[in-house]
């Protein structure tokens, strides 16, 4: 079993939660959250968050935020929120104008983009098993992040903990697990060079 979990929140605001139709409140969610990091101490976190959704109030999308720093996700799939023709969310009012959405899904996103960063950089000298299996097409605006120096060409994988590395090399590793020295790292993804097993 790799160490990563998707377990998503949703929302930082229990009232918010309760309107949703979730089952559990933010106290139960770090309570369960506590028990998994201290069964599986390395283990990486991704979420889901709503925001804007009905009824959603300032203070209850800070409370949100908040929890982003408390928790500190590795990573964050975040979306405003639209109706979706059958859900119970239908019935309610869909009230947060489109431009607040949108303004409180970016400080979102540019919170979440500094703690992604904080705990990437954690990784940078260290060595990590990667399974690679992708060959990364080249772009003309590949930035710093998604690129790696090399000879061969750029290929991706995944750490146990579901960390994206991007690295050179051919296509004969993909599918294959590959030790990398990670020497770079940025919000999203790191990179690095295969290193002898």
């Amino acid at each position: 079993v790799c160490e990563h979990l998707h377990l998503p929140v949703q929302s930082g605001d229990d009232t918010v939660l309760r309107r949703m139709g979730r089952q559990y409140t933010v106290e139960h969610y770090l309570e369960r959250l506590a028990a998994i990091r201290a069964a599986v101490p390395a283990i990486s976190i991704s979420t889901d968050v709503i925001v804007g959704f009905c009824g959603e109030t300032r203070a209850q999308f800070e409370s949100t935020l908040r929890l982003l720093e408390t928790v500190r996700y590795d990573q964050v799939f975040a979306a405003a929120y639209s109706p979706r023709p059958g859900t119970p969310a239908t019935k309610l009012a869909d009230d947060v104008p489109a431009d607040e959405k949108r303004a409180r899904l970016n400080e979102l996103l540019a919170l979440q983009e500094g703690i992604g960063l904080e705990r990437n950089r954690a990784w940078v000298g260290r060595d990590v098993e990667v399974l690679v299996d992708t060959v990364v097409a080249p772009r003309s605006h590949d930035h710093e992040e998604g690129t790696a120096a090399g000879p061969g060409q750029s290929l991706s994988g995944r750490t146990r903990g579901n960390k994206l590395v991007h690295l050179r090399g051919g296509p004969e590793l993909l599918g294959t697990f590959v030790n990398v020295r990670v020497d770079h790292a940025g919000p999203y993804a790191l990179r690095g060079s295969a290193t002898a097993s």
